[in-house]
């Protein structure tokens, strides 16, 4: 026996099974282009989901980043005022001191004035009781010597 050729068993084939390969092939066929389909349909519907879910992050992420400078500005704004105030406190700090060593300057200076015019007071005391004290002495010196110079003559 010789072995059938491919063509004979197509032939073979059709006749044995006819119409209802060429009908299994035309469903199969369908099949496979419904599966595509639905795979096209299925890939169009993730990518559209895929979309909406970059959308919505992107307004979510905008939303925070618009949240997070709102809040870098109000901290800013807190800050500056605070140093504003810290500044203005310092500025008030330094005129009350400068106002008070200034006072005290003058209150020193006053109180180095008068006790150089008491020193000067109180030389010119002790020059006057040097005098007096001299001329004390020599009124002294004049009564003793003229006490002594009249001495009893016997």
């Amino acid at each position: 026996m010789t072995q059938p050729v491919s063509g004979d068993l197509d032939a073979i084939r059709q006749i044995l099974f006819g119409g209802e390969v060429s009908r299994l092939e035309q469903l199969l066929a369908a099949d496979r282009q419904q599966g595509a389909a639905r795979a096209s349909e299925f890939e169009q519907k993730v990518d559209r989901a895929f979309t909406a879910l970059e959308q919505r992050v992107e307004r979510r992420l905008e939303e925070m980043s618009q949240r997070v400078s709102s809040q870098l500005d109000e901290l800013s704004k807190r800050q500056q005022a605070h140093a504003d105030r810290v500044t203005q406190l310092l500025d008030q700090v330094m005129a009350e001191l400068a106002r008070r060593t200034e006072a005290l300057t003058v209150e020193s200076r006053a109180g180095f004035d008068e006790l150089r015019a008491r020193a000067t007071e109180l030389e010119k005391r002790k020059l006057n009781v040097a005098e007096f004290g001299a001329s004390l002495a020599a009124l002294g010196q004049r009564f003793t010597g003229g006490a002594g110079g009249e001495t009893p003559r016997g």
